[in-house]
């Protein structure tokens, strides 16, 4: 199979199939000598931690419940209510022994509503377990708490803040369980402060207790690492052969592949008329004599059918291509006039002729 390109197109091949090489080459020398890396983080110090109120609604002998007490999620009577019990729990867990110091309280505030989005119109702060603090060396703590809240001394305070202002507002008591502590650690310090609260309705007569009962907690020091990344040899080994095969392949390029004549400027002149006018032409086997006519001359294709649309008359063309003449006429006949253009192309000494 003989493969001919342009002398142009040769060299385009060429050089793309050279800088795919270099391209290959230089990526197998990059993946070998350039160290590459890769960024991961490795946590120094971190913790979790969780705090939660649960509670129990315990009753005064009725004559609706059996139960002694009732269990949270629940809607309660108020009149039943002897007291409510709260179980306050927190625990924070680290990934190694620090300095933990925890600071804990338990504060209810009675709160005036006012408005549809419950806006606080008064509060007043009572404390239900002051605030401590526990410190200890350790991964872990837990602090656990119990209290009764009874609504009778609420609701008396609530009626004479009514009494007083004649403003009829609702009113809940904020139960707040907060716990802040401290983690001196030997990688940092960390902070974690959680609250968590109960509202229970104060003076309606069937209530739900809501709030946020629950909340948890997380941080961490993070350290970032830098690990070099091993050579990938079937990467490298993919690169070098890819850069063989295309060594091969220019070589064969270069030694196998055949630098095409040019197009010749009369057959590529032909082309091109035909192209364009084919439908406008009409062939002739024989030459013929004009030297009896008038015969003007016209220079270019365009013109010959320009001088055919006027007159309303065909393009007639003879074409010969042979060792001893090369050239194609075209005639355009009027009454006793002919209009007359000629393309001539070279002819090739034999020798040449041969070696092609």
């Amino acid at each position: 199979m003989n493969l001919s390109l342009t002398l142009n197109k040769k060299r385009i091949v060429i050089a793309v199939e050279i800088l795919l090489v270099l391209f290959f080459c230089i990526n197998t020398l990059l993946e070998i000598l350039v160290p590459k890396y890769t960024d991961a983080e490795r946590v120094k110090f971190a913790y979790t931690s969780k705090a939660n109120i649960d509670y129990r609604v315990y009753l005064r002998p009725n004559i609706i419940y059996r139960e002694s007490f009732l269990e949270k999620g629940r809607y309660y009577i108020l009149k039943y209510i002897d007291h409510v019990n709260l179980n306050m729990k927190y625990d924070f867990i680290s990934s190694d022994e620090a300095d933990l110091t925890a600071v804990y309280s338990v504060t209810a505030y009675l709160q005036g509503l006012h408005g549809e989005e419950n806006e606080v119109l008064w509060s007043r702060e009572y404390i239900l377990i002051p605030e401590k603090t526990i410190h200890r060396n350790s991964s872990d703590l837990s602090i656990e708490l119990s209290e009764n809240v009874s609504l009778s001394e609420f609701l008396q305070v609530r009626e004479s803040f009514y009494l007083e202002s004649e403003v009829n507002s609702p009113a809940v008591l904020n139960v707040v369980f907060s716990v802040h502590t401290k983690a001196d650690s030997k990688e940092g310090t960390l902070e974690d402060n959680l609250k968590t609260n109960l509202i229970i309705p104060i003076g309606n007569n069937v209530f739900k207790i809501e709030g946020t009962p629950e909340a948890r907690g997380e941080n961490r020091i993070p350290e970032t690492i830098r690990n070099r990344i091993p050579v990938n040899y079937l990467k490298v080994a993919i690169f070098l052969v890819i850069s063989l095969l295309l060594v091969v392949l220019v070589i064969l390029t270069i030694r196998y592949v055949k630098t095409a004549e040019p197009p010749d400027p009369f057959n590529k002149a032909i082309a091109d008329i035909f192209k364009e006018y084919s439908e406008r032409l009409a062939g002739m086997t024989h030459s013929i004599s004009y030297h009896f006519s008038d015969v003007i001359t016209v220079n270019s294709i365009e013109d010959m059918i320009k001088i055919a649309d006027e007159i309303g008359q065909p393009v007639f063309y003879y074409k010969v291509d042979n060792k001893v003449e090369r050239k194609i006429e075209f005639f355009v006949f009027d009454s006793g006039r002919v209009y007359y253009m000629a393309i001539f192309g070279e002819i090739k000494p034999e020798s040449e002729e041969s070696s092609i």
